[in-house]
Order: structure tokens, then sequence, then C-alpha cells
């Protein structure tokens, strides 16, 4: 979304948290060995002189799947994912990294080794999960 924005000559930064997700993260979770999702990305445009945030969102089948409302953005509010939908506990923020004009390799992979060291020592590769870091 950042290059999208940029090649539209909509300048952006990278921005990064430690979210949980409430809903549908099971099966990641077996393989992060966590509920903490480290480096979870939105981004932040410069629109009308100040910036806001975007998360880049499901698409609506993905939000019909997981009973969620999908995202609107206006351009104006921040749109980040939902807190709560309903009386359910959808996506909790309990860390914000900062927002960056490019990707922090270095920082993410000190705070992903911190948090999945597993992940280092053996590769997964299936279909349902891979992780490869640089």
């Amino acid at each position: 979304m950042a290059a999208a924005a940029r090649k539209l000559g909509i300048p952006s930064k990278l921005g990064y948290a430690i979210v949980v997700n409430h809903i549908g993260s099971d099966r990641l979770e077996k393989y992060l060995l966590k509920k903490e999702i480290v480096f979870h990305g939105y981004v932040s445009l410069y629109v009308d002189e100040k910036w806001v945030k975007c998360t880049p969102a499901f698409d609506k089948n993905v939000c019909r799947i997981n009973k969620v409302t999908p995202l609107e953005w206006d351009g104006v509010q921040d749109s980040m994912f939902q807190e709560f939908e309903g009386q359910n506990q959808f996506m909790e923020y309990i860390h914000f990294y900062g927002e960056f004009d490019d990707v922090p390799i270095e920082l993410m992979n000190q705070e992903m080794e911190k948090h999945y060291p597993h992940l280092f020592k053996n590769r997964i590769e299936t279909k349902e999960f891979s992780f490869y870091h640089l």
C-alpha cells in the first residue's frame, strides 16, 4: 500500500506494532507458539497536511468468513483494525514500534528472533505457513 501511494505521489510511512488477534488466529498461533503477532504492519499516508493511519485490510470475503465488518477509510480518520466487533474483542494493539521510511530489517529480525526464536532454528515451509528472514 505504501509503495502504491508513493507511486501516486502520496508520502507514506511504514508502521509496525505487536498485536493480538482474538479472532481466527489459532492456526497461526500453532506456528508462532504465542498469541502476539510481532511486527504487524500498517501504513501512514500524508493526506491534506496530516498523517493518517490505514491498515491494509482483508477483502470482504475474508471479513465475512471471520464475521468482521470490513474496514472503511475516508482519508481523514485513522483506520486501524477494530478493537471490538460487537461484544467480541477482535484486535488488540499492545506495542507500537513506530513509523519508518523503509522496512527496518535489522530491528525486525531482532524482534522476531526475540519473540520467535524457534523460527530461526528450524525452517518451516508448509502450505499453511512459511517463515524466511533476511
